[in-house]
């Protein structure tokens, strides 16, 4: 039996995000897949601005970006009616179509370029864990069973996961009784422009392309609802539903798979017990509408990441790895309330949802409600409770130009390559405030603060979010004790001892 810190079941994107976390912060990482090779068929193929802004924290956005192809401004579904993502506070003013095998690809690379080891071909088949770790049995693909042991277990493995049941924990929900149709095709007359929808009476169906000239083309056609999900779906099945209710033929051909579904709306009672926690479509999953399953899992990762790597290097202050459920289930469930609605949104054929549905393809055109639309779903309104710590506690920070940086940094997000937290500043003064706590963060000055009233004094996370701001830099030690755990002593010149528990 051997032996690693962290073990992370499941390799999608949740569970190599993760892991590329971890080995990027020196944890010892190992994933393990049952699947042996990448299916291309996915459900998930965007990426948001949030989630490329949390890559860029760790230097990964430009494989995403090599893989993927901006989408400035997807269709609204009346014909004429987009969003301009241009209107946001951030460096990746668009929605990134990209497969998911191809982020797969992506943080995978990522996840063994820092050491994280992948096994594929195994699958989890029991746990169990003590006061101490957790061991868990693996059968290998010549069914061969292995024991591996951790200091902590991490679920990444999907709706069906096996780490959830054995840890005990509820996954609560429905199931939608309407099936929807999905593929990525060729075609031969794209639209125009190629980003398109349109919803009536008949359904709805939407067409988005991929940077290899294929496209994903999304179909819920009311004609059709009623299908069972294992019903094969045929390519001339797929070109008369999207004809009827595009008004066009977009002659699909040569699809790379074709599929129906019926998706859920499932939520884990809790996302840790004990030494064993959840990720991604483990902890939640629901109806796939503004590809939010990807980006809310991605961002489980990132919150977890560094609170395992300040447990197990010996530093995190009480609660902190508690900290993660109390905040990433609020905003699991807050997403799965806003899929449902979205939904029903697009596929109500009822007169009165008809009409709603017109008034608000309309007024979304309006800039400042198109905004607000666009900013709750690219991430950039995600928040963590701020408890008693002011207005802007909890926030995501913007990208900033810095005036001075360590190393030559240029700008904020540079900053948090290495995961440690930052402290912002009107100027160098800051420096000795954190003297203590010198191996966990750094000091920076910005040229312009992360938004309008918000005091000159920010302590940032390491995932981009704000700790504490202030005035003053005198309640600074509480916050850095509360976040960060204890200073260094005098003469210790280093972090305190790791510690497994």
């Amino acid at each position: 039996m051997s032996s690693s810190r962290v073990i992370v079941v499941g390799a999608g994107p949740t569970g190599l995000a993760l892991a590329a976390e971890l080995a990027g912060f020196g944890v010892a990482c190992l994933v393990v897949e049952r699947r042996t090779e990448r299916a291309p068929l996915s459900r998930a193929f965007t990426v948001e601005p949030r989630t490329m802004e949390l890559l860029d924290m760790r230097d990964r956005a430009g494989g995403m970006l090599a893989g993927g192809l901006p989408c400035t401004h997807p269709p609204v579904g009346d014909r004429n009616g987009y969003l301009d993502y241009g209107l946001l506070d951030t460096p990746f003013p668009y929605s990134l179509t990209i497969p998911q095998h191809r982020t797969e690809a992506v943080l995978q690379a990522s996840a063994e370029a820092t050491g994280a080891e992948i096994r594929t071909g195994v699958e989890a088949v029991a746990l169990r864990q003590d006061g101490d770790g957790v061991e868990i049995d693996l059968r290998g693909p010549h069914g061969r069973t292995t024991t591996e042991r951790a200091d902590y277990l991490v679920g990444c493995d999907g709706v069906h996961s096996t780490v959830r049941a054995a840890a005990g924990i509820d996954f609560e929900g429905w199931n939608y009784d309407e099936s929807a149709m999905m593929g990525d095709v060729r075609l031969g007359r794209p639209p125009e422009p190629r980003a398109f929808a349109r919803i009536t009476r008949r359904g709805m169906a939407a067409v988005f392309p991929f940077a290899d000239d294929t496209y994903r083309v999304i179909v819920f056609d009311h004609r059709k609802t009623a299908l069972p999900a294992d019903v094969p779906l045929e390519l001339a099945d797929l070109r008369e539903s999207c004809t009827a209710i595009l008004g066009v033929d977009i002659e699909p051909h040569d699809p790379v798979w074709l599929s129906r579904f019926r998706s859920s709306q499932r939520h884990a009672q809790r996302y840790r017990a004990g030494r064993v926690l959840l990720a991604g479509d483990a902890a939640h999953t629901h109806i796939p509408s503004g590809g939010q399953g990807l980006q809310t899992g991605i961002q489980d990762a990132f919150n977890l990441g560094w609170k395992l790597r300040a447990r197990l290097e010996g530093w995190a202050p009480d609660g902190l790895l508690d900290s993660y459920e109390a905040e990433r289930h609020p905003i699991a469930a807050d997403t799965l309330r806003k899929t449902d609605l979205s939904f029903r949104f697009e596929t109500s054929n009822g007169l009165v949802a008809r009409v709603v549905r017109q008034v608000v393809m309309k007024l979304v055109r309006i800039r400042p409600l198109q905004r607000v639309n666009l900013e709750h779903l690219s991430g950039l309104t995600l928040r963590y409770p701020r408890g008693d710590g002011g207005a802007w506690v909890g926030r995501r920070v913007p990208d900033r130009p810095l005036v001075s940086g360590p190393h030559g940094a240029a700008r904020l997000y540079e900053l948090f390559r290495d995961g440690r937290f930052v402290l912002l500043g009107p100027d160098g003064s800051s420096t000795g405030a954190v003297d203590g706590w010198v191996d966990r963060v750094r000091t920076a000055v910005p040229a312009a603060g992360p938004g309008r009233g918000c005091p000159p004094f920010v302590l940032v996370r390491p995932d981009g979010h704000v700790a504490w701001a202030g005035r003053t830099t005198t309640e600074l030690p509480a916050a850095l004790r509360r976040w960060c755990g204890a200073p260094l002593t005098a003469d210790a010149g280093s972090t305190p001892s790791a510690v497994g528990g």
